[in-house]
């Protein structure tokens, strides 16, 4: 009796050894299926068309707002128009009398600044763009890879090291157009437009001349137009930020790691404090008209 006993005994030991062996023996799968990778021993899908597809919407709306930049002339050429009528010995003149156009001439250096910024962040978006194509050729390289299975840690760590290469860049430039573009062109354009309006008014009945005219009537048309087209850009960017950065995170949600996850709430919380802060005062008429005989 004592024997069997110990027999049995044997059997139950061995048995609960080859169940260990047989449970802690589990081998990670040597390939998935295209847009797959491994994870806790298994196939799990992280990239599908859909995913592919959301992140080159993003880059579409990033080459949308570039195209709306495309025409950042409609501010600047007027600009350039008042900037060689202010040179206008009439204006000139007139400048002489009335104090008050003194301020114009450190509105148009804030103006042609806030031009230049735009110009910047043009092609910074066209680098936006292009970094994130370059996420959507490595989604579609797993979508397509039939080799050798991927562990998620190591995709998710590549995947998350790309999108806070977009996101961190692009969070400075669009604080940059905010402020220094954006704010200064939407409070300073109707300031100048005005005294652009009473100066040429008053030039006109003192005899300013034709080229004062012309030059007058093109200036009043362009800031009506740059007026029209600040309007339709002023949110823009920062809308854009938005939907880009959130839609990213949500698709590829297993791929973000949380590092990149919260430099995405930080950045979004620079750029919701950017469109909060006043319009820069660099150039306001208060401050362009001390220290001017």
């Amino acid at each position: 009796m004592r024997k069997l006993q110990t027999v049995i005994a044997t059997l139950a030991a061995t048995l609960g050894l080859l169940t260990a062996v047989a449970c802690g023996s589990k081998k990670a799968p040597a390939s998935c299926p295209p847009g797959n990778v491994v994870k806790d021993g298994a196939c799990v899908a992280v990239v599908t068309p859909g995913t592919i597809a959301a992140v080159a919407q993003q880059q579409s709306r990033i080459d949308e707002l570039v195209k709306l930049l495309d025409q950042v002339d409609t501010v600047g050429a007027p600009i350039e128009l008042f900037n060689g009528l202010r040179q206008l010995e009439p204006w000139q003149a007139l400048k002489a009398k009335i104090t008050k156009l003194e301020a114009v001439d450190a509105v148009a250096g804030e103006l042609d600044r806030a031009v230049k910024t735009l110009r910047t962040f043009k092609g910074s978006l066209g680098e936006a763009s292009a970094r994130l194509g370059n996420l959507k050729g490595e989604l579609d390289r797993l979508m397509t890879d039939t080799g050798a299975a991927r562990k998620i840690e190591d995709v998710r760590a590549q995947i998350s090291t790309q999108l806070r290469g977009t996101v961190e860049p692009l969070t400075a430039q669009v604080k940059d157009a905010i402020q220094n573009a954006i704010a200064p062109l939407t409070t300073q354009l109707s300031k100048v437009s005005g005294l652009v309006i009473a100066g040429c008014a008053m030039a006109d009945v003192s005899g300013g001349g034709d080229k004062m005219k012309e030059l007058c009537t093109q200036v009043g048309d362009g800031f009506t137009k740059a007026r029209t087209y600040v309007d339709e850009l002023k949110a823009r960017p920062a809308q854009l930020f938005t939907e880009v950065t959130t839609q990213l995170t949500a698709q590829l949600d297993q791929l973000v790691d949380d590092e990149t996850r919260k430099l995405v709430t930080t950045a979004q919380a620079t750029v919701n404090e950017a469109i909060k802060l006043p319009p820069t005062a660099r150039g306001s008429g208060s401050d362009a008209g001390s220290g001017h005989q």
